[in-house]
């Protein structure tokens, strides 16, 4: 060989080492997403990054877009060591600090807090984009989606219901039916957060509006026109209307019927039980067991005190509040919610027998969520006190209680949670804990109570 030849083949091996150092390079750190494609919210997802120097610092950071109508970039990130194998797993390696902290597999997921950044237009509804950082530089991208729920869930006018809807999948039957009741806020947006969702799993399921505040030239327009516009004498028979109009339905099952509702809902929905014995279960966020005086246009105008919920046309007997209209008066975010319910509770012993919901006249099962640093009201201790009633009358009830969690305990764990903090209480770590921890007892429960029906 000659001294050319010899320098030939040194170049040509030493240019194949750095395409083979280079490729390697490309792929040494990729992300493994575990399930791919598209996943159901609240089912868990596992992220792990493989080929990075071991002991090597990491950042991680997770991006998602939210918000209407202008769309904005949630961002979450946390800083990881590599184990010894060249790997940090989301569901066993703790972050070392970051927007969470300690071994969290949701923890990117709700750890997020919006940026002043609008999403790009190609970014898909649920998307979640996964970045790894080494000393500033981007060694590895990848994504995940969640999706709150099937594309094939169809929605139905419910004749008769102000902006209800009937959310089910397509063909099959008959599916049991769950009824979504909405909190203080009124309006659609627990029938929109849930009812797709739970469809999904194979309900049907109703999304069922009752209440749309208006505070005429104190507060923005009313949403649903045809909805009462005061939290006064809700009338709870139009669950056994709704349950009518549910029979003459194909493909549904109006013998199997859960109510599903959060704070006010859980109110209306533990009510409803009381009355009716033929709702086969209910699941109950943030409780209450007392009806409380309701609030509106009439009480901030001095017309009186009134009850929240009504019955066969008769208000219920209700604990008064102390303290509400100068809460109202202080403004949006002003009212401290915690203190006029229980200075109402303390001041008026003698309306509490009467106020109280009978929980122990209902055979069914019954869920209770609650959190005991909830900042609207005392949901643990009310929790409880439902539990405790339904016990010593010998009814399955089941009480999940989160010492360190607020009012929102109603999700599951994997969006995030820190927006509904400063007014509910608790934290974005130990809501979004116990969201991810009560979710899946929630579905089993409805599972059990109800059964599903066959995709």
């Amino acid at each position: 060989m000659t001294a050319g030849q010899h320098t030939l083949r040194s170049l040509a091996g030493a240019a194949a080492l750095i395409a083979v150092m280079a490729a390697g390079a490309a792929t040494a750190q990729t992300f493994e997403i575990t399930p791919g494609g598209d996943v159901l919210q609240g089912r868990p997802v596992a992220v792990r990054l493989t080929g990075v120097t071991p002991g090597r610092a990491v950042e991680i950071s997770a991006e998602r877009r939210f918000g209407r109508p202008e769309p904005m970039v949630w961002r979450s990130s946390a800083a990881f060591i590599a184990d010894p194998q060249g790997e940090i797993d989301l569901t066993a390696d703790p972050a070392m600090g970051g927007t969470y902290d300690g071994v969290d597999a949701a923890g990117l997921f709700w750890s997020m807090t919006p940026t002043p950044t609008p999403a790009p237009a190609d970014w898909r509804t649920g998307e979640v984009r996964l970045t790894a950082t080494v000393d500033g530089q981007v060694v590895a991208t990848g994504a995940t989606r969640l999706i709150g729920a099937l594309p094939a869930v169809g929605t139905e006018e419910i004749p008769g219901f102000p902006a209800a809807r009937l959310f089910r999948l397509p063909g099959g039957g008959p599916r049991p039916v769950i009824v979504v009741l909405h909190g203080a806020d009124g309006g659609t947006g627990a029938s929109d957060r849930f009812g797709r969702k739970l469809a999904s799993l194979g309900y049907a399921v109703v999304g069922l509006p009752y209440y749309s505040p208006d505070w005429g030239a104190y507060g923005p327009p009313k949403e649903i026109a045809e909805l009462p516009g005061s939290f006064i004498d809700i009338r709870i028979d139009q669950i056994a209307e709704l349950r009518d109009w549910l029979r003459t339905q194909p493909g549904v099952d109006a013998d199997r019927i859960a109510l599903f509702g959060g704070s006010k809902g859980a109110e209306f929905a533990l009510i409803a039980a009381s009355k009716y014995d033929w709702i086969t279960s209910v699941v109950a966020f943030a409780p209450s067991d007392l009806v409380w005086e309701g609030w509106g246009l009439e009480t901030l105008e001095g017309e009186g005190l009134r009850s929240s919920f009504s019955h066969q046309g008769e208000p219920l007997p209700f604990m008064l509040y102390v303290g509400f209209l100068d809460g109202l008066l202080a403004g949006p975010g002003n009212a401290d919610l915690l203190k006029i319910h229980e200075d109402g509770r303390a001041a008026h012993p003698d309306r509490e027998a009467a106020a109280r919901i009978r929980v122990e006249d209902y055979p069914g099962p019954v869920l209770l969520v609650a959190g005991d640093a909830d900042r609207e009201w005392r949901s643990g201790q009310m929790a409880r006190n439902v539990a405790a009633s339904r016990t010593a009358a010998g009814r399955e009830t089941t009480l999940l209680i989160y010492p360190e969690a607020g009012h929102d305990v109603g999700g599951d764990g994997w969006a995030p949670t820190a927006g509904e903090v400063a007014r509910g209480g608790g934290s974005a770590r130990a809501n979004a804990h116990a969201q991810a921890d009560a979710w899946p007892k929630v579905l089993d429960f409805l599972e059990r109570s109800l059964g599903t029906d066959e995709r």
